[in-house]
């Protein structure tokens, strides 16, 4: 039986193993310096393809949290901790994306809250510092009406939303080492086929920047 699944007031994609078993190491997950992990949570569900198509993450599809991922297996591995790192774009510098390990760089927020245990009265609330975040980042690369972007690949097939992957690699502009400075974040504009760049003076790769819920339910 599963249980209550993760609710959220924003769509979070996960990177979920082709092998689910109940177990806390069924999504994918990234660790700060300390060591500690927390959830990789895509906001657009083409960002997650693109991993899964860019960066080897094979054994692995992108599913929307609000689905099917029950936060207890996790929360019972991590002393009742939820942490996740918000990811809403790639790390860039000079109009170049980043890799490291062969891996590009997400760029997000951590955000951790302790709940104990998940029931289905649970409901995380980001109030509008995450969406205010979100749309500055937007309008700052061009992308005033980003959202709906995301609303039409929210409803894509599989196919489509793999061909739409495609085509961002094609038209991505040459990589440079993760060592350089995060300078810019990049996002793919499907309408133009093109990777717009938004500046930022902030090391989104750390997981040190904390956004917490607020009126989360218990």
């Amino acid at each position: 039986m599963h249980g209550p699944t993760f609710t959220s007031s924003i769509r979070l994609y996960g990177l979920f193993s082709d092998d689910l078993n109940d177990s806390a190491n069924d999504l994918l997950v990234t660790h700060d310096d300390s060591g500690h992990s927390a959830i990789r949570a895509f906001v657009s569900r083409l960002d997650a393809e693109i991993v899964l198509n860019a960066c080897g993450a094979q054994g692995y599809h992108a599913r929307l949290l609000s689905q099917c991922f029950d936060p207890n297996a996790y929360l019972r591995a991590h002393q009742g901790w939820l942490r996740l790192h918000i990811c809403y774009g790639f790390a860039a510098h000079q109009y170049n994306l980043l890799e490291m390990n062969e891996w590009f760089v997400p760029v997000g927020r951590l955000a951790q809250v302790h709940i104990g245990k998940w029931t289905a009265a649970h409901y995380l609330s980001w109030g509008q510092e995450l969406t205010q975040l979100l749309q500055t980042c937007y309008e700052q690369a061009g992308l005033r009406n980003y959202n709906a972007q995301l609303n039409e690949w929210d409803d894509a097939s599989a196919s489509e939303i793999r061909w739409q992957a495609n085509e961002a690699l094609r038209a991505m502009p040459p990589r440079l080492s993760g060592h350089e400075p995060l300078s810019q974040i990049a996002l793919f504009d499907a309408v133009e086929c093109r990777w717009c760049f938004a500046s930022t003076n902030n090391d989104a790769r750390a997981l040190r920047t904390q956004t917490p819920p607020q009126g989360t339910l218990s």
